[in-house]
């Protein structure tokens, strides 16, 4: 099983081979997440993995008018290892 990624411009087009393709259930063209391996293969990262799940639950809270301003964020990584380290902020 291998893996081909070009590069051409700005562009990557990346060859998946056809077992991930049949395991992860993809049409061509549909639009895939995966990670690269420390050995130079890929694996998917499926649709409902926890990862997913967190992830749009996230954008979820963005779209309903819930966020932290990176200033508050800010604030609360600066105060990390601090004797007034601030709670994370809610």
């Amino acid at each position: 099983m291998t893996t081909r990624i070009v590069r051409i411009g700005n562009t990557l087009s990346v060859e998946i081979p056809e077992e991930l393709v049949t395991q992860a259930s993809l049409r061509v063209g549909e639009p895939v997440e995966w990670i690269a391996n420390g050995d130079g293969t890929i694996s998917l990262v499926p649709h409902d993995s926890p990862e997913h799940r967190h992830i749009r639950a996230g954008l979820a809270e963005l779209a309903g008018g819930q966020a932290i301003s990176n200033e508050r964020v800010m604030e609360w990584l600066d105060s990390w290892g601090t004797e007034t380290e601030r709670p994370a902020p809610q």
